[in-house]
């Protein structure tokens, strides 16, 4: 079974609409845009939005940090000494570190196992 973890800390549990895998269609409706797979470490595979980073570019400001799905997905915490670090003032690092060059993991997320996105080849 799949779970959606939300920007505000909660989840769901879902399963596929044909009970077998996720079709796109419905992938790009949970995450509310088209869809970017990445591979977690145990396995799983995590869906989110494509385009929900920020672009000063196309000035687009972004879908707001999954902080759930950006720990699960790895990447590096705002918590200890980053954290220790903004309360004296010091800006996160400007580098990005995730896919397309997110620094974390944007809007609605689906974490589902590989037999769920089983199109994915």
């Amino acid at each position: 079974m799949a779970v959606i973890l939300y920007t505000d800390g909660t989840s769901k549990e879902v399963r596929p609409e044909n009970g077998k895998y996720f079709e796109v269609e419905e992938l790009v409706q949970i995450v509310e845009g088209p869809i970017q797979m990445i591979p977690l470490g145990d396995g799983q595979i995590m869906t989110f939005n494509e385009e929900g980073g920020p672009d000063a570019e196309a000035g687009r400001t972004g879908l707001p940090p999954n902080q759930e799905a950006t720990k699960l997905a790895g990447f590096p915490s705002s918590e200890g000494p980053l954290g220790a670090l903004r309360g004296f003032g010091v800006g996160v690092p400007g580098f990005a570190v995730g896919p397309g060059g997110l620094a974390y993991i944007p809007g609605t997320v689906v974490v589902s196992t590989r037999e769920e996105v089983q199109w994915t080849g």
